[in-house]
């Protein structure tokens, strides 16, 4: 399982399709789609991080 992400914190080179969870740790139906090297947006509650689902490929061609 992925690690989560405090809100504010940069993608890196492991930008993609992000969900809430909950201070408790609890998934949230709130999802944010980040590109790389973009902070993390703001969560609906103090508290929250972000949990990575899929994360995008590498835009580098063959």
């Amino acid at each position: 399982m992925a690690k989560a992400m405090k809100p504010g914190s940069n993608t890196g080179k492991s930008g993609g399709i992000f969900q809430q969870v909950s201070p408790a740790g609890n998934p949230l139906p709130k999802y944010a789609a980040v590109p790389d090297n973009r902070p993390l947006p703001p969560t609906a509650a103090p508290g929250g991080k972000w949990m990575p689902l899929k994360i995008t490929p590498s835009n580098k061609r063959p």
